[in-house]
């Protein structure tokens, strides 16, 4: 982790899960870490939490944890957002930082312009692209956010939050880039969002490939290679958490998916053709980016 002066002295937590634990550990890693305070629903997350020393203590109510912090972040789901606004509204101090870990934005942006801006001055959203197919404090670590980039998208237009919550990431390790609601919505559902909706039509496909005896002897889970492995893991992320992003992000990923149907289409064309050498050519134009030939 880079060396520096942190910004903050009390950071408060709400969701002390996979993402949240993980910046707790990270926080606690520090030479002169700040005091954390956390709240969560999961009792075995609050154990292990105290145990690791990750959080100094537990409130029971977001309320009474964000009183005297001067960040807070909140771990939750993005549909939950809305509700822990509404309860650290009047409760907060009117300096503290306020961000959240969630990987959808425009539609929070919507609500917060619309209902929270003035209850919330001092707000910038961050979305780590770190994270893991499981998820609670126990998958946590300290390191996840070492190396990875993290989208900071400010919600309320003031500025000074940003080089804060741009300084607390690097200092975690991580490179932060600047970026619009729309703009984060539309790159993470291409090399996000997307991906998981394939990975589950793909474990989806395979398992009716299965029971329909198609291929006898044909069992993915005992004969799966590499890809598939590579697939399962993202099949196996939280759908009730990729159900909300989806249906958060749900207009450009559509988007998204059209795009992936017209680039299948053109496959499909020359695979009915036969066409070998126009599969060569196709297959080294869409791969051409990983040679370093595509623009940076």
């Amino acid at each position: 982790m880079s060396q520096g002066a942190f910004p903050f002295r009390k950071v408060a937590i709400l969701g002390t899960g996979l993402m949240g634990g993980s910046l707790a550990g990270a926080l606690k890693s520090l030479p002169l870490p700040p005091e954390t305070v956390g709240t969560t629903r999961n009792p075995e997350d609050r154990r292990l939490a105290l145990e690791r020393g990750w959080i100094d203590r537990f409130e029971e109510d977001n309320a009474a944890a964000v009183s005297g912090a001067d960040l807070v972040v909140l771990a939750v789901p993005p549909r939950a957002i809305p509700e822990v606004w509404r309860e650290i509204a009047g409760t907060r101090s009117s300096a503290a930082v306020v961000t959240d870990l969630a990987s959808v934005k425009g539609s929070l942006y919507e609500t917060y312009r619309s209902a929270f801006r003035e209850a919330l001055p001092l707000y910038v959203s961050s979305h780590p692209m770190a994270g893991s197919e499981k998820t609670g404090i126990a998958e946590a670590r300290a390191t996840l956010f070492s190396g990875r980039t993290v989208f900071l998208t400010p919600f309320s237009g003031e500025t000074a939050s940003i080089g804060k919550l741009s300084d607390l990431w690097e200092i975690l390790g991580a490179r932060t880039v600047p970026v619009s609601a729309s703009d984060h919505d539309g790159i993470v559902a291409h090399i996000s969002h997307l991906p998981h909706v394939l990975a589950y039509c793909l474990l989806d496909l395979a398992e009716k490939v299965r029971r329909e005896n198609r291929y006898p002897g044909f069992d993915w889970r005992s004969q799966k290679g590499g890809s598939f492995s590579d697939i399962l893991r993202i099949a196996r992320s939280s759908p009730d958490l990729w159900a909300d992003i989806f249906s958060q992000n749900r207009t450009i990923l559509l988007d998204a998916i059209d795009r992936f149907d017209q680039e299948l289409g053109i496959l499909r064309e020359i695979l009915q053709k036969g066409e070998e050498d126009s599969l060569l050519r196709l297959l080294s134009e869409w791969t051409h980016p990983l040679s370093g030939g595509g623009a940076p």
